[in-house]
């Protein structure tokens, strides 16, 4: 094969590998929270949709992520295990696991209850590690493994495996777009700036028609809130 032919059959791979990076649903999803245009929690108007962005935290109970331990109020966790050899080495997910709690996030304004339940979701997977021939496996590894059936050890060696982990942390800034409904907020004392007495908080969740996108990459946050 000659030196030009080898360049086009890596540029056609690597083409590949942009597109199908690009028209991935997580960066669709950040596309979509970039081009939005960004509310104050007090006021995105109710059954509009738009972007707001704010801190996170529980509004009941919190999540603990099984990787790292972190306190959170969503989570996702893909492990992946090395199939194959040479050139036909490959990864394959093995286990996906998920959960989440409804949260509020406030951004100085006011704030939105989020039912993160059939939200669409692009996180950063920041919690990253490895497991392999001579590398065991943390306990904590192993035991969401055998959590799921599986476990680090092959016949001889160590599996090959990597773990990632991506949360939405208790105080983490976070971006979301969707429509809401507005609701009397319970929590907040009327004060002279609401004309009618009655202060109100946002209630943000999927629908059939739009569902939520939520992301903590810094490129969706957009001006502070």
């Amino acid at each position: 094969m000659t030196g030009a032919a080898i360049f086009l059959v890596f540029a056609i791979v690597g083409g590949f590998a942009l597109a199908g990076h690009y028209f991935s649903s997580e960066q669709r999803i950040k596309r979509e929270l970039k081009a939005a245009k960004q509310y104050a929690i007090a006021e995105l108007p109710e059954s509009t949709p738009g972007k707001i962005v704010g801190v996170a935290t529980p509004v009941e109970r919190q999540l603990v992520s099984p990787l790292t331990g972190r306190p959170c109020v969503c989570y996702q966790v893909v492990v992946q295990e090395q199939r194959g050899s040479g050139k036909h080495r490959s990864w394959r997910t093995v286990i996906t696991e998920d959960d989440s709690v409804p949260f509020q996030v406030t951004d100085g304004t006011g704030r939105a209850i989020v039912d993160p339940t059939g939200a669409q979701l692009a996180l950063d997977y920041d919690g990253n590690s490895a497991s392999g021939s001579f590398d065991n496996a943390t306990p904590t590894e192993e035991a969401f493994l055998q959590k799921h059936g599986r476990g680090s050890r092959g016949w001889l060696l160590n599996k090959t495996i990597r773990y990632r982990e991506a949360i939405i942390g208790v105080g983490e800034r976070v971006s979301i777009l969707g429509a809401g409904v507005r609701e009397p907020d319970p929590d907040t004392m009327p004060t002279a700036a609401y004309r009618d007495g009655s202060p109100t908080r946002l209630r943000l969740m999927s629908s059939q028609q739009f569902k939520l996108r939520i992301s903590d990459d810094p490129e969706t946050l957009g001006s502070a809130g």
